[in-house]
């Protein structure tokens, strides 16, 4: 699940889940990482991102590059995440 203070402004309140393109060890590497504000700029990238593939307003080309941005901020969100992880491993 996606922390509540990562939620866009305009959601409704309900718990969202990491979107499918996010891997599942990713999403287990995040879940113990919280609400860190490292995390907060590319999770809120990647609800966009995803939410601009779905779009059905764009044509092929803006799909396809829609689709591009996910994963390439899902690449973004990895590396935050394993500098989130580093950062806590070294502060015990």
């Amino acid at each position: 699940m996606i922390p509540l203070a990562f939620h866009p402004l305009r959601h409704d309140g309900a718990r969202l889940a990491y979107p499918e393109i996010v891997p599942g060890e990713l999403v287990a590497t995040l879940a113990p990482l919280g609400e860190s504000p490292v995390l907060a700029a590319p999770v809120g990238r990647l609800l966009a991102a995803v939410a601009r593939t779905k779009d059905r307003a764009l044509d092929a080309d803006q799909r396809h590059a829609a689709h591009d941005a996910a994963r390439a901020t899902v690449a973004h969100l990895r590396k935050a995440a394993r500098q989130v992880s580093r950062a806590v491993r070294e502060a015990r």
